[in-house]
């Protein structure tokens, strides 16, 4: 683009620096050329006016204020709340919040309480000791607990509720009694919304439990670990027992394994309860049934099941040396069951059909008579401790202290048989009748023996036996039929252990 025509094409270098000194700008925002005292110049530039309207440095502005308001709030609320908790932990701690907990659970449980060292926190509240006591007619008699540990809900700081997820504790001891004669009765089940102590769980690891008749110990189960869920999927209370020592009054020492109850309304259901054997782990007896503690006229039914259980579990230790083994439930109709009265005369009955364990077997030993059979059936030891893996069952009663023995039914094929019954009494007596058999080709012709036994049967010639004396040292009536026997004529004297010899002789033990 061309030059204006006013101005040349081309300047100088002289021409260039005079027009760089020539006269300022006419335009005022340019600035003013003034000389300095010192002679330099300089361009004076007028000062421009700031805009009185920022939006951003506002906005800024406004964000602060609302940040310190936020925060003064947030304190604010925060020592509100402090002062809140900590009036309320204070309240907690009081005398009269603890008379308001031990009333909110006289009303959870209808019993008497003592609550001790009672201390709480804003998660958890604590006591020493815990003391219920329910009055009579009611199946609870009293509860203790120590150690006691309570997961609260925030709500439970407002006095009318103690409600949270779990209570433990270290130690605790139920015990049950039987009403005594003439007395109602009492049942105290109620609405969940009428309960104003809640929790999901309650839990120990060391649990005690007694039930007595008229002060009088029936049962005992402890150092068991314990829990109780107040609600489960099925919507009622469950107790689940794990491990314990078990004493029955009259029964053989046993130790439970574990055991699921429900509580359904004023019945007991008992899902199942497992126990073993005081020195074995490998075989367990299992009860199950409902129970109604409130109802004394209605009978109670447990059915039983045997696994690989052994005898004296059941029968004890001292009938049980004379017949030992391991046995299993079988169906039956009339039995299998733990019956049993909720009143102070229970009259617990047991009935249990049994087989021998098909990888075990059941053996006899103790009975004078063995010891003869074996000596006339030319020394033949098996028949000392005789046993049965195959073919062996019978009915174990137990019932007002006596043990018996019913419908046995012992083979050993080709070698003996045993049938009939025993029972055992409180102080140990025995009594019964059994039916011995013998296979007629074992007996020599010119035995005695063969003129004890009667007509073959079933591929066995039997004996009649009586049975008595006690479990430590039972007794039979074989010498008596051995005595009686008529003598077989024989070509020459016997010698002094066979055939001639007396009962005493062949049974001396060697």
């Amino acid at each position: 683009m061309s030059a204006a025509p006013s101005e040349p094409e081309k300047y100088s270098i002289d021409e260039m620096m005079d027009r760089l000194k020539g006269s300022p700008s006419e335009n005022p925002e340019d600035g003013e050329l003034v000389t300095r005292s010192d002679g330099s110049q300089a361009i004076r530039v007028r000062k421009r006016k700031r805009r009185s309207n920022q939006p951003h440095k506002d906005q800024t502005e406004r964000t602060r204020r609302a940040r310190i308001i936020q925060v003064s709030a947030a304190l604010i609320l925060v020592f509100v709340a402090a002062l809140a908790v900590g009036g309320a932990v204070i309240y907690a701690n009081s005398s009269p919040f603890r008379e308001g907990i031990v009333g909110m659970i006289h009303q959870s449980t209808g019993a008497k309480a003592e609550l001790k060292m009672f201390r709480m926190n804003p998660k958890t509240a604590n006591a020493g000791n815990l003391a219920l006591e329910w009055p009579a007619g009611h199946l609870f008699q009293s509860f203790t607990c120590r150690g006691i540990n309570a997961e609260v809900f925030p709500t439970s700081f407002l006095g009318k509720s103690l409600n949270g997820e779990e209570v433990t504790f270290e130690e605790g001891t139920l015990s049950l009694q039987i009403p005594n004669p003439g007395e109602a009765p009492l049942a105290t089940a109620k609405a969940e919304s009428a309960i104003p102590i809640q929790f999901k769980r309650y839990r120990t690891s060391n649990f005690n439990i007694a039930l007595t008749n008229q002060g009088s110990p029936i049962l005992k189960l402890y150092k068991s670990e314990a829990s109780l869920s107040s609600q489960t999927v099925a919507g009622l209370p469950q107790m689940r027992l794990y491990r314990g020592d078990l004493a029955v009054t009259g029964w053989p020492n046993l130790r439970m394994n574990r055991a699921l109850v429900d509580f359904r309304g004023s019945e007991i259901d008992v899902v199942g309860l497992t126990v073993h054997h005081p020195t074995d782990d490998r075989g367990s007896l299992e009860l199950s049934g409902t129970i109604s503690p409130y109802k004394p006229d209605q009978v109670s039914n447990l059915v039983v099941g045997l696994d690989s259980f052994l005898v004296s579990g059941i029968a004890g230790p001292q009938l049980g040396r004379l017949i030992s083994g391991r046995i299993d439930s079988v169906s039956s109709a009339k039995s299998n069951y733990l019956s049993f009265l909720p009143t102070a005369n229970a009259s617990p009955t047991l009935d249990i059909a049994f087989s021998v364990t098909p990888t075990a077997n059941i053996e006899l030993q103790g009975f004078p008579f063995l010891i003869g059979i074996a000596r006339l059936l030319d020394e033949d030891d098996w028949f000392e401790k005789p046993f049965f893996d195959s073919d062996a069952t019978g009915v174990i009663h137990r019932e007002k202290g006596v043990i018996s023995f019913r419908d046995l039914n012992f083979v050993s094929k080709g070698r003996m048989a045993i049938q009939g019954e025993i029972a055992m009494t409180p102080n140990m007596e025995l009594s019964g009748n059994l039916q011995v058999g013998v296979p007629d080709a074992m007996i020599p012709k010119t035995s005695r023996l063969k003129s004890m036994v009667g007509p073959p049967k079933d591929g066995f010639r039997w004996i009649a036996l009586k049975i008595g004396g006690s479990a430590v040292s039972p007794t039979d009536n074989f010498k008596d039929l051995y005595t009686e026997a008529a003598a077989v004529k024989e070509p020459s004297p016997a010698p002094a252990d066979t055939e001639g010899s007396t009962f005493e002789e062949l049974t001396r033990p060697r």
